[in-house]
């Protein structure tokens, strides 16, 4: 890999036991590789604001803490993430999928170690059809030569045909969705939509679950934060493993 000259400070701090729910999550997606290895991972949500990018991001700091080489991909061409805002270059991947930036140019290099980024880079007046090209094609097969695992966040399905697009052609695909935010009916015609592309979903992250609802959730894996806490949390729904 090219080296990279700039290293990008970025800001993790969780606590622990939200820490420990990005561990587990990770532990479950590394039990889903049984039989092949993962190497791209697509995040994906059905409305907006369910937390998909904030889990893509965490997940990805989480793996790359545990010694895995990973690449956070924005591939949310349409509304990006907040990665965009840290960064003073602006070239990111929809720059290279029109040609004009190498792929060395958009990869940023950061303060943790084995933890890199891609951009969404300039907002195109074309976002499906650039993730629907064959560029994009090309550019997950570059990629997945340079790092253990890609993580790519991708648009809501609620809206945009995208993540269905990205999620045909990764390893895996893993769902957000924001408790009592989704309809049932909405969810399963995104997971109906997700399996006639012959996704891979692997399972549900059920984000921001308040300590009261945890008592529902019985069997699953769940995790409370402290009880002077506000925040919510996510519980994991997924495919079952020999070691269950």
């Amino acid at each position: 890999m090219t080296e990279i000259s700039k290293v990008i400070n970025v800001k993790y701090e969780l606590n622990e036991i939200v820490e420990e729910a990005y561990k587990a999550l990770r532990a479950n997606i590394q039990f889903c590789e049984l039989n092949k290895k993962i190497k791209t991972l697509a995040v994906t949500s059905c409305i907006p604001n369910e937390g998909k990018s904030t889990v893509a991001i965490n997940l990805s700091i989480c793996m790359a803490k545990a010694g895995i080489r990973v690449l956070y991909v924005d591939a949310d061409l349409r509304k990006p993430a907040s990665f965009k805002y840290l960064v003073s270059n602006l070239k990111g991947l929809a720059n290279y999928l029109v040609g004009h930036v190498s792929l060395e140019e958009i990869i940023n290099a950061t303060d943790i170690e084995g933890f890199n980024f891609i951009t969404c880079g300039m907002k195109p007046n074309n976002p499906g059809d650039l993730i629907a090209s064959d560029k994009f094609g090309d550019f997950l097969f570059e990629i997945e030569k340079l790092y253990d695992i890609v993580i790519i966040d991708t648009p809501p399905m609620s809206n945009f045909i995208d993540g269905a697009i990205i999620a045909t052609q990764t390893g895996g695909t893993i769902i957000v969705a924001e408790a009592k935010a989704v309809k049932w009916k909405t969810a399963v015609m995104m997971k109906n939509q997700l399996q006639k592309a012959n996704a891979n979903i692997l399972g549900v992250v059920l984000n921001k679950i308040s300590a009261a609802d945890y008592k529902n959730y019985n069997g699953n894996y769940y995790y409370q934060s402290p009880k002077n806490s506000s925040n919510k949390w996510l519980i994991w729904k997924g495919k079952r493993h020999k070691h269950d």
